[in-house]
């Protein structure tokens, strides 16, 4: 891929996503990272390092950015970090979202990040601790 395709592709997937509480049009600043109160300190401290990795790699990206297109429920999805080279969606999971959520993310491709991760005993994949037993709560 050329340089004029690269930034083609990263101007096209920029344009997928915008401001959180604004119009469609609205663009996010790239290579910013915002912080959310409403996340834990562990979960701004891991988009910090992963943004930190992106860029070490000369990749672009935005930060809580929400898509242009709702979901099938008719809601706005923020995601946490968009890799705009590889259009990558990158969801930082310390313990709010439920196991199910966790695999909805992932089988819709969605690239999870676990802050205090376990794997699980009996079905192999990892989760956020919330145990002592490491088995996750699809599994219970």
């Amino acid at each position: 891929m050329n340089q004029r395709e690269k930034i083609l592709k990263i101007n096209e997937n920029h344009s997928n996503y915008h401001v959180p509480g604004c119009l469609q049009r609205e663009r996010l600043k790239k290579n910013a990272i915002f912080i959310s109160t409403a996340n834990s300190i562990q979960h701004e401290v891991m988009k910090t390092e992963i943004c930190y990795d992106l860029k070490s790699q000369g990749h672009e990206y935005i930060t809580e950015a929400v898509r242009n297109e709702k979901e099938e429920n008719g809601k706005e999805r923020r995601v946490d970090i968009v890799d705009l080279e590889t259009s990558d969606e990158i969801e930082i999971v310390f313990r709010h979202e439920s196991d199910k959520e966790i695999k909805e993310y992932r089988a819709k491709g969605v690239i999870v990040v676990l802050v205090d991760p376990i794997i699980c005993e009996k079905c192999g994949l990892a989760y956020p601790k919330r145990n002592s037993k490491n088995i996750c709560q699809l599994c219970k």
